[in-house]
């Protein structure tokens, strides 16, 4: 009698490894889903336990935390929608909830060091400025990374591809697209990687990102710039604690800085409002035009900018700290 195959060697070379188990389509649908919305969630649980429960207290952060990762997700949302209204067949649903998990994951990682900037100003010498130094480029490519865990740990529990290529492409393009630069003409931060070739989920991640004077307006505006020089001057957070300690040269130098930066709030708003043409113009014509009408308050932004700095120039060191939102001394935190 001949002998059959060797059954127990086709069992053994079929592990787990190599057999892909075959999901009915409203099955994958439902785990890509969970997937997707569990992964924004701990987005903002990673944020949150990173840089507002970190303990160390230089690493909770006043701008990059939930507050922001929430906007981004927002507006990023609101932008999608205008979109798909102006025409639905440009974004899908599976690309929308890609890129909104794309939006949250944007900044999980905020690695930095502190860097030292001696002043150049007369009647400043031998004061330091310290400064927050974001490693820009590899915090973004880490928080890809992040996020690409929890898609590769889905495909390994569904035992099947359920994210492929081309979603890591439009997450890792998203926020590559979120890593700044500044534009010295423009007087304003941009976004070097964002180009013609940058897809329509990567734009809008972007634009979500460096939305909030356009799209938020002053409401938002004001106290997120405030957050985040908060965020960034390492020094100035730290003397605020003891204010009396201070000399008059140090309490100049700390307000030279606070002025130019709230100066500087209402040219950054001008400036992002030249750049929306030039960042809207790959979309197709009824996108763009939808899209363009989201951003409505850049004036309001850069006139409530300008006329607070206006307001703060008078103010002395103490006055203008607690206007910025430090807390002065022993007082209780006011949290933006």
């Amino acid at each position: 009698m001949m002998e059959g195959p060797n059954n127990d060697e086709s069992v053994a070379d079929q592990t787990p490894e190599t057999v892909e188990r075959v999901l009915s389509p409203q099955e994958r649908e439902e785990i890509f889903r969970a997937t997707m919305e569990g992964g924004v969630n701990t987005a903002l649980q990673m944020v949150a336990e990173r840089f507002e429960q970190a303990p160390d207290p230089k690493n909770n952060l006043e701008f990059h935390n939930t507050r922001h990762t929430g906007d981004v997700i927002r507006r990023f949302d609101a932008v999608i929608d205008a979109i798909r209204t102006a025409d639905p067949s440009l974004v899908d649903d599976r690309s929308h909830a890609v890129g909104r998990f794309a939006a949250a994951h944007h900044d999980t990682v905020q690695n930095w060091e502190p860097a030292e900037a001696p002043s150049k100003v007369p009647g400043e010498e031998g004061l330091v400025a310290v400064m927050r130094k974001r490693f820009a480029g590899a915090n973004e490519a880490a928080s890809t990374a992040g996020a690409f865990a929890i898609m590769d740990k889905a495909n390994e529990d569904a035992g099947t591809e359920l994210f492929t290529d081309e979603d890591r492409r439009m997450i890792a393009g998203g926020n590559d697209a979120t890593v700044p630069g500044f534009n010295p003409e423009k007087g304003t931060v941009v976004q070097p990687k964002l180009n013609e070739q940058s897809s329509i989920v990567e734009r809008a991640i972007a634009l979500a990102d460096l939305g909030t004077a356009g799209i938020d307006g002053k409401e938002r505006y004001l106290p997120e710039g405030d957050a985040l020089f908060r965020e960034e001057n390492l020094d100035i957070a730290e003397a605020v604690q003891n204010p009396s300690s201070l000399s008059p040269q140090q309490k100049a130098f700390f307000t030279r800085r606070m002025l130019g930066w709230s100066q500087f709030q209402g040219k950054f708003a001008a400036g992002r409002k030249a750049m929306l043409e030039e960042e809207l113009r790959p979309l197709p014509p009824q996108a763009r035009k939808a899209v363009e009408a989201l951003f409505t308050k850049f004036d309001e932004s850069t006139v409530a900018a300008q006329e607070q700095a206006a307001r703060r120039a008078n103010l002395s060191f103490e006055e203008l700290a607690k206007d910025m939102g430090y807390t002065v001394g022993n007082e209780e935190k006011v949290v933006y």
